[in-house]
């Protein structure tokens, strides 16, 4: 073998164990921060954690690595309501990963939260294409009743396995929607420790219900017991009838005006309330209503305008 020979393997060499010592220390740096990320995103230091879930993903090719980084880095942007940066992020881990249903899962509640209903739904439905479970079917489902879909709602649930608590909750919510009984579905958790006391709100309203009375009042009975127990879309759609059928309700204006006001539409909410007011300007908690929606809305002043004239009233 000749000298130059010698000097070309040699090289070559070189250059292989340099390509593959500079691998090794991407795969060991990288993971190192992505560990070090999730030590940090546990202490709740997100700032910090955000950082290291950068290096991760920009220090290793590895498309795993980018994709859990990623993944992450979404998770803190989605609970510090910076919903534009976690739409981001997971559309890029998608880019990294088509298989990968945690992605797809993330961004279906980015958009319900954006309230983009039919977005959030066609997410939910490829995570469940990857990966179907009672969770990712229960998401479906209330997207689908946040988009007024009661009936796909209903569906998706009824084709799942009636074992599951919080399905047999959501079937027998969307049951007293259309006929308002205390149904199988509540019969069979009644006795639940995470739902007993909504149950127990449930029953008691069903107790007092009086079929005399005219459907809008009945419907609105069972809007206000939506709110209550925290269901504020399944409020909407059954209180949205009562307001087309009957615009002079005031009451069910209060009813709108509370859903909307939950769910951080404040807009809507002012809207209804002032409806409300229109038809009874004596009443101190549509006052009390409308000073809530303009300090939520950083209105101070029209907020101490009308918690003065609530608190005027109330005496």
């Amino acid at each position: 073998m000749t000298s130059q020979k010698r000097k070309f393997i040699l090289a070559t060499l070189i250059i292989f164990l340099s390509l593959f010592l500079f691998y090794k220390w991407q795969i060991t740096t990288s993971d190192y921060y992505l560990n070090k990320g999730n030590d940090i995103y546990d202490t709740e230091n997100f700032n910090k954690a955000l950082k290291n879930y950068k290096y991760a993903a920009a220090i290793n090719g590895n498309r795993n690595i980018i994709y859990e980084a990623k993944i992450k880095r979404a998770e803190i942007f989605y609970n510090h309501w910076q919903l534009d940066k976690a739409e981001n992020e997971l559309l890029e881990a998608i880019t990294e990963k088509r298989d990968g249903y945690k992605a797809y899962e993330l961004l279906g509640d980015v958009y319900l939260a954006k309230r983009e209903f039919n977005k959030s739904s066609d997410s939910y439905n490829q995570a469940i294409e990857l990966n179907s479970n009672n969770n990712l079917n229960l998401k479906l489902a209330k997207c689908f009743i946040a988009n007024q879909e009661l009936d796909l709602a209903f569906k998706v649930l009824s084709d799942l396995e009636n074992n599951d608590s919080e399905i047999l909750y959501y079937l027998g919510l969307l049951n007293l929607d259309k006929d308002v009984s205390y149904n199988d579905y509540f019969i069979n958790l009644k006795d639940d420790e995470n739902y007993k006391e909504r149950i127990r709100e449930i029953k008691k309203v069903l107790e007092i219900y009086d079929d005399k009375k005219n459907s809008n009042h009945n419907d609105a009975i069972v809007a206000d017991l939506y709110n209550k127990i925290g269901e504020p879309y399944l409020a909407i759609n059954k209180i949205s009838r009562v307001t087309k059928n009957n615009p002079g309700y005031r009451d069910a204006w209060i009813i709108s005006g509370k859903s909307n006001f939950i769910i951080g539409d404040y807009k809507k909410s002012l809207s209804d309330f002032n409806k409300a007011l229109n038809l009874d300007n004596n009443n101190s908690k549509i006052y009390f209503w409308i000073a809530s929606v303009y300090s939520k809305i950083e209105n101070n002043l029209k907020a101490e305008e009308f918690f003065s004239k609530y608190e005027k009233l109330k005496h």
